[in-house]
């Protein structure tokens, strides 16, 4: 599809698939604007009475014109399949906002509030939604809300419509709407929607209502295994206020929910209007100088009459005084879990190690990161991702407060003692609510059994988590890429400098994944590694990104399900072969096999920002940031992307955050250097840059940026130094003529910056992958050769 043009909709590329069919972002010819176009899936489009509704409803839907709901812009037919064609946006959905968390009380409000919004609209034009739910309200890069999907509405009269044509069943898919004859998501439907009854506007409050009980607590309010424990808990239970759960949320936001919640419509807000204005009086109520918690709303005291005042009044005051306390006490104050309530949420700290650090520390990382790996496979369970761990590593801190900060509901905690050729290994599962212990031993074995002590561990805590885990969850969970003890403490070692990120680390990472390869040949993981190694080191030492097409080939020839081999080869694809589709198509495969690998999203991002696709890589990058949150790699990629789409004053800003946790990350230093030189702060420029080239070991690609740096000072003499010392270092190994080109575009010597180009060109030096985006090559872009040079890499049409 990716390519084609329909009817007047070039088809760029695809952005997402659900239950309803594939979304493609598209350039509208005829406006030259960009668009979503989503296509009704194979099977949806066999059924004509479904292609009917979402036609007929999609026409109702287009009469909505409201900031808060996405636009839909046209309708048509692509040979069978039915498409719409909506406003694009940049963002992420409310689930993803989420992610399992609870959002602050100012955060819920300002986007319930544009929600409700959009709802009350859709009302008022006689339009209820029937899918309200977290993944179809959407929060943009500036916080604005879309509430989408609104094409599988129903138009109705002011009063109730029967359903009775359209009976709902079972969908237990927390995202999934089945339009063929199920309407809604279970976990969102109303008690009427669940029994198939008539409905109207209040359908959609009650459903609005599960999204801000799980704005409020991170969590669903109706939760089972299965649609009948689901259906039962709509119809026959109600949930524990949302303050329980999280002590933040005011008493008056727990009353909010619970009428939205109410089963008995006709005791549920009767219209959007109610439920917003209760909303905005809360925002209001909740402002900067007061508190949020800690007294009740006026509705719930009751004043004395004017004559009782005196010792009525001063008791009723005492009275209120002790009530307001009490409450704001029983707010804060940390509320017991239900003993039989499942564990949503894990954090696995640093395992520690005794002796010297140097002797363990390799492995107490490793088994940690494996853990780590091992947990986020299993559903319905949220892991504290590695750098937000690994920011505790040698704090010494209790367990309990560690895991009350990073609101989780577990916390895995572990020790290792090498003695001679045994190890040690003490590992603990917690639970944070009372801190007592859920299940804890000590594995005393020689270091080559280190793997099946891993596997002893997770299945422990995979017992304690889930016991119920299928087989094939569990199997997922505790997968070994090698059998060989040896080769995976190599691997460990490998993993452990190349999250260091240094020049030198990538050099001894590179060792130790041959040597982990040398002692077991079909170690997919482990070449893998070396790739993504050789990738990394390749950005400062160009000889070394040779290595890394070959280490990802042999990855994927022993396991084609690998992700990371799939993201390495991704790489290749753009910065040594060159071949732009493949290399989206392999990044792709990568997200697809492991949603929850950030380094898939990044790289994927980095490749969108290459490509200049700017909005969609920051959504990639920021959805990376989700997942490593304290990631120097994807923070300062991010950095990149802004330095790369102009926005320069973002790009510094990203960078300075990206150094305040790690101080000594070439790469930032290298962009934050480049982005104060464009910036005219040429001092700041010069620092930062020779500071990279220290940490990067003088690589002639960083030397050519502080070459460039001094062409913009306007020191002549500095950076024409810098290029006779590039000509000198080039007799004795490999300078990328791009390095030579950055300098001389600075200069203002065009001729000689494109014939340096042209010959990068001509060396398949990597660097020239960027050029089109590169803010030190803008003063060429409307020169001849330059756009000629585009044209070759197939960079520009």
């Amino acid at each position: 599809m990716i390519g084609e043009t329909v009817t007047h909709y070039r088809i760029l590329d695809r952005i997402g698939e659900g239950g309803m069919g594939v979304v493609y972002r598209a350039e509208d010819t005829r406006l030259g604007r960009q668009v979503a176009v989503k296509f009704l899936s194979a099977k949806l489009s066999q059924d004509q009475s479904a292609v009917d509704r979402f036609q007929r409803e999609a026409r109702a839907a287009s009469s909505l014109n409201h900031p808060h709901i996405c636009a839909l812009y046209d309708i048509g037919r692509h040979g069978d399949l039915p498409f719409l064609v909506m406003e694009l946006l940049d963002g992420t959905t409310l689930r993803r906002r989420i992610g399992g968390l609870a959002l602050s009380v100012d955060t819920l409000l300002e986007l319930a509030g544009q929600a409700a919004e959009a709802l009350e609209a859709a009302h008022n034009a006689g339009i209820v939604h029937r899918d309200i739910k977290s993944a179809n309200i959407f929060v943009t890069d500036r916080g604005q809300v879309k509430v989408l999907d609104f094409g599988l509405a129903k138009l109705v009269n002011r009063t109730a419509v029967p359903d009775s044509a359209e009976t709902t069943t079972a969908d237990t898919g927390r995202d999934s709407t089945d339009t063929g004859h199920t309407l809604g998501t279970l976990s969102y439907m109303s008690p009427e929607q669940a029994r198939g009854e008539e409905l109207d506007a209040r359908t959609d409050l009650f459903s609005f209502g599960v999204v801000l009980y799980e704005m409020a607590t991170g969590r669903d309010p109706f939760e089972g295994r299965t649609s009948a424990l689901i259906f039962d808990a709509i119809l026959n239970h109600t949930p524990a206020p949302p303050s329980a759960i999280n002590p933040r949320v005011p008493s008056e936001l727990d009353h909010i929910i619970a009428k939205a919640l109410e089963k008995d419509r006709d005791l549920r807000y009767q219209t959007t209007a109610e439920l917003r204005a209760d909303l905005k009086r809360l925002k209001r109520e909740t402002g900067p100088t007061r508190m949020t918690t800690a007294a009740p709303s006026a509705r719930s005291v009751a004043q004395p009459p004017a004559k009782a005042w005196g010792r009525t009044a001063a008791i009723a005051g005492a009275g209120v005084v002790v009530l307001a306390a009490a409450i704001a006490l029983w707010q804060f104050w940390p509320k017991p879990t239900p003993a039989n309530a499942p564990i949503d949420s894990v954090a696995v700290l640093p395992f520690t190690t005794a002796g010297a650090a140097g002797d363990t520390e390799y492995l107490t990382d490793g088994i940690t990161e494996s853990l780590i790996n091992g947990l986020a496979q299993l559903p319905d369970l949220r892991v504290s991702a590695r750098s937000v761990v690994f920011k505790y590593k040698g704090q010494n801190k209790d367990p309990q407060d560690v895991g009350k900060e990073l609101q989780v509901r577990a916390v895995v905690t572990g020790r290792v003692t090498a003695r001679g050729d045994r190890l040690v290994i003490q590992a603990e599962l917690m639970d944070v609510a009372n801190a007592s212990q859920l299940w804890g031993d000590s594995y005393n074995r020689p270091t080559a059994d280190l793997l099946a002590v891993q596997d002893e561990i997770a299945g422990e805590i995979l017992d304690k988590l889930r016991p119920r885990l299928s087989g094939e969850d569990k199997k997922r969970a505790t997968k070994r890429y090698t059998e060989n003890a040896e080769a995976y403490q190599l691997y460990l070692q490998g993993r452990y400098h190349s999250n260091k990120g240094t020049i030198a680390s990538y050099k001894k990472a590179i060792e130790y994944f041959q040597q982990a390869i040398g002692k077991d040949p079909k170690y997919a993981l482990a070449y893998a590694g070396l790739a993504d190694a050789s990738l990394s080191l390749g950005s400062y030492w160009v000889e070394a990104i040779s290595d890394a097409k070959a280490a990802a080939l042999n990855a994927l020839q022993i396991d084609p399900g690998l992700a990371e081999a799939h993201v390495a080869l991704g790489n290749i694809k753009m910065w040594l072969d060159w071949d732009w589709p493949a290399a989206e198509r392999e990044l792709l495969q990568g997200i697809s096999l492991n949603t929850n690998l950030a380094l898939a999203h990044d790289q994927y991002g980095v490749y969108l920002a290459t490509m200049g696709r700017f909005p969609n890589a920051t959504s990639e990058l920021k959805r990376a940031l989700d997942l490593e949150p304290l990631s120097p790699v994807i923070n300062s990629d991010l950095g990149w992307t802004f330095l790369f789409a102009g926005q320069r004053a973002d790009a510094i800003a990203q960078f300075r955050r990206t150094l305040e946790f790690d101080s000594n990350a070439v790469s930032v230093h290298r962009g934050l250097g480049i982005a104060y030189s464009e910036e005219g702060r040429h001092e700041e420029a010069i620092a930062e840059l020779k500071q990279a080239l220290t940490l990067a070991e003088n690589s002639p690609v960083v030397l050519g940026q502080l070459g460039a740096a001094y062409a913009r000072q306007g020191k002549r003499t500095e950076a024409d130094a810098v290029l006779k010392n590039l000509q000198e270092l080039s007799a004795r190994e490999y300078v990328p003529s791009s390095a030579l080109a950055v300098v001389y575009a600075a200069l203002g010597d065009k001729t000689r910056a494109l014939d340096a180009l042209d010959k990068a060109y001509e060396e398949h030096d990597f660097s020239v992958v960027q050029i089109a985006v590169a803010p030190w090559f803008k003063s060429l872009r409307e020169e001849p050769r330059f756009v000629a040079l585009l044209q070759k890499l197939k960079l520009k049409s």
